[in-house]
């Protein structure tokens, strides 16, 4: 009889560990870039992303190929000319909420926070710490972030031609609708 209470305890233990993660495969990223000349507008729908709530640990993780833009030229010269798709195919964030103790994910509410880890792209991997916005409900849980990466930090070469047309900070809008893993 206590080996059996022993397992249930045990299963209760790990299926609550395990349900402390969310995901999603659906991510949306939006860059934007505007000039006088140009407006870069492209949008991923691809991103998957996972939430661990009880460290605040969040990896996402995108094929950069998965960005789609109005204009198929623009499309060609991002994947090929900029990004270098083929040879670096993806980007990828790891890091985690730094002010975690802020949201309670037990409570449906809007949560102000603050999230720290490592953007690797084209290549590189630099340090970055933003704000997001986390809202809990019934439905799940969404992240929001909005804010500005240097393509020369990312080693992105802009033709001398297109240095007019082309900002050096890229606007980055990130939307995760995360669910929970079952």
């Amino acid at each position: 009889m206590k080996k059996l209470g022993l397992l249930f305890v045990l299963v209760g233990f790990v299926f609550s560990a395990f349900s402390q993660k969310y995901i999603t495969k659906s991510g949306k990223i939006d860059i934007l870039s505007k000039s006088t000349f140009l407006t870069i507008d492209g949008k991923n729908k691809k991103v998957a992303c996972i939430l661990d709530t009880k460290t605040g640990d969040i990896v996402a993780s995108t094929l950069i190929l998965s960005f789609e833009f109005k204009e198929a030229l623009l499309q060609e010269h991002f994947n090929e000319n900029y990004m270098e798709s083929k040879k670096f195919p993806k980007s990828t964030f790891s890091g985690k909420i730094s002010d975690l103790t802020k949201v309670d994910f037990t409570k449906n509410g809007t949560y102000n926070v603050k999230y720290e880890g490592k953007l690797t792209m084209h290549g590189v991997t630099n340090p970055i710490s933003y704000p997001a916005i986390i809202v809990v409900s019934a439905k799940g849980i969404n992240v929001k972030t909005d804010f500005k990466v240097s393509l020369a930090g990312y080693k992105i070469k802009v033709e001398q031609s297109y240095k007019d047309r082309i900002n050096d900070d890229i606007q980055l809008k990130i939307d995760f609708n995360l669910e929970e893993k079952k």
